[in-house]
This record gives C-alpha cells, sequence and structure tokens, in this order.
C-alpha cells in the first residue's frame, strides 16, 4: 500500500473510535502516525536499491516489529502526548502499525509477519503497492467523517469503506493496483 493510504487508515480507525473533543486530536495524530511508522524502513534507499529491497518490508512488518515500533513511538509521544497514558499510546500504535501490516498483507510484497519464529511469508496479491481505487474509497471515507456534519456518522462510514474494499477486492482484485504482479 502506499503511505497516503497507510496514514487515512490509521484516521479513519481513530474516527470511528469516537474520542472525546480532548483527545480527538491527539488520537488522530497517533494513530495517523503509527499506521505510517512501519515503513520507515524505506531510509535503507539511502544504502542503495539493493539494501532496499532486502530490509524493506521485513524487521518493521513483524509481529515483533509491530510491538517495537509501537513502544519506541509510544516512547516518543509519551513527551507531547499528555492527554493519553502511555498504556493507551502502546494501545493505539499498536492498532495502527496492525492496520498498516494488514494493508500491506492485501499487495504483492511478501511479509515474514512471524519472523523470528518462522520464515514464511505472508501476501494475499490482491492488489499492487498503488490501488487508485483503494486509496479513493480510504482517502474519501476519511474524508467523510472528519467533516462536522459527519462526525457522528463515523462507524457507518467506515463499515460503508470495508463493504467497498470488501467488493472491490472480492470481484475485482488488482483491477486499479498499478505493478500488481499477478
Amino acid at each position: 500500500m502506499d503511505p497516503i493510504t497507510h496514514t487515512c487508515s490509521g484516521i479513519l480507525i481513530g474516527q470511528t473510535l469516537g474520542p472525546s473533543s480532548r483527545v480527538r486530536r491527539p488520537m488522530l495524530f497517533v494513530l495517523a502516525l503509527a499506521a505510517f511508522a512501519p515503513d520507515l524502513d524505506s531510509v535503507s534507499y539511502l544504502w542503495g536499491p539493493d539494501t532496499f529491497y532486502r530490509v524493506h518490508h521485513a524487521y518493521t512488518h513483524t509481529v515483533v516489529g509491530i510491538a517495537a515500533v509501537a513502544l519506541l513511538l509510544a516512547g516518543l509521544e509519551c513527551y507531547w502526548v499528555k492527554v493519553i497514558s502511555f498504556p493507551g499510546l502502546v494501545a493505539l500504535n499498536l492498532v495502527g502499525c496492525t492496520v498498516h501490516v494488514l494493508g500491506d498483507v492485501i499487495a504483492v510484497w511478501p511479509l515474514p509477519l512471524l519472523w523470528p519464529w518462522s520464515t514464511q511469508d505472508f501476501a494475499l496479491r490482491w492488489t499492487g503497492d498503488f490501488d487508485l481505487v483503494v486509496m479513493l474509497v480510504v482517502g474519501l471515507g476519511t474524508g467523510l467523517a472528519a467533516t462536522d456534519r459527519l462526525q457522528h456518522f463515523s462507524r457507518w462510514i467506515f463499515g460503508a469503506v470495508s463493504l467497498l474494499l470488501f467488493g472491490y477486492f472480492w470481484w475485482m482484485p488488482g483491477w486499479a493496483g498499478l505493478g500488481a504482479q499477478f
């Protein structure tokens, strides 16, 4: 999945949780950051494409990596997010990182989710790394759920987004996935 879809997925999950106005912005920020964070391993491209293809989607896209990234983020966020407790930050970061990895499982990259216990790769290959339909549906749902008039319908919007994506992947997997390898 692309970074925009990952980030919007985290925000949409946060809107669905229906936070109070006091924690709404910090919660959405934490979930957006967590839903993007596992792709910080993309910095490995600075050491060349070989290193990138060896490292990207390897360590931060595992059960252990999700836990490590969530703890690291919560440790950093606890200094400026004062309205959410440290265990709350860990939980939100776990949700965001998990949503990210689930979004990548549907794409073409094989993920070693159970590393270091198993080297088996997981990939559903329903789409490519960039899928215009998924990005539009998730982005539109996120935008609608963020509007003042529709915030109280955010769970319904999340449900509609989920149903649209389920139908899309059921009937037209990879249809708009640019670069999908089927």
